[in-house]
């Protein structure tokens, strides 16, 4: 038995580090290519607040894995379920980044308060989502779809893992996927951003704090 745990811990800290790896090397090939300055410094800062984080946390848990065996099983579970919170952080600190400088050509972006989010210190920012995550149309199918969340991350935490470590590269980078919400009463979250148009670069992808 202990040698399934240890196949299965190798193999997920494998996974995650293969995901961070294509991410960077996505990353490395727009610069190569130079034709998409947007998505250079999106990737980039992804990858960076999101994408590094995620994967040496995963990697610890996974080879925990290896050395624990069934309660290492339990402690992973534990561990990404707590981390959802953590994700949610980077992922805004990322936006945050990402929006002082990129602009849309069809204005600036703010928040269900009509705040320019660019301009919101990264606290205020946080609170900002929090609250109006939590308030507004259908509060209670939120909660529900966040608790029937938690539960899959507990049962089948290496999946869900792995899933939100590639999938939140992603989210991060566009303000419909990273500050949109099912309370906003729109068909889909984030629809307020998507009139927004084309990003262009504001400043250059210097330092990615």
């Amino acid at each position: 038995m202990h040698t399934w745990w240890v196949v299965l811990g190798l193999g997920g800290a494998g996974a995650s580090l293969g995901i961070l790896l294509v991410q960077v090397l996505f990353w490395q090939r727009l610069r190569r290519v130079d034709g998409d300055p947007v998505g250079i410094l999106t990737q980039g800062v992804a990858v960076a607040w999101v994408g590094v984080p995620l994967c040496a946390l995963h990697v610890t848990l996974f080879l925990l894995l290896t050395q624990l065996d069934q309660p290492g099983w339990w402690l992973g579970g534990v561990a990404t379920v707590l981390s959802v919170p953590i994700r949610r952080l980077l992922n805004l600190k990322a936006i945050s980044v990402v929006l002082r400088r990129v602009g849309y050509e069809h204005g600036p972006v703010v928040d269900r308060d009509g705040v320019r989010v660019d301009q919101q210190p990264y606290w205020a920012l946080v609170r900002s989502w929090y609250r109006h995550e939590y308030s507004g149309k259908a509060v209670a199918d939120v909660v529900a779809i966040k608790l029937i969340g938690l539960l899959v991350h507990l049962m089948l935490w290496p999946l869900a893992a792995l899933g939100a470590q590639a999938s939140h590269v992603l989210m991060c980078q566009d303000p419909c996927d990273a500050l949109g919400h099912s309370t906003d009463g729109h068909e889909r979250p984030g629809d307020a951003f998507r009139a927004l148009g084309s990003p262009y670069v504001r400043f250059a992808a210097g330092d990615l704090r």
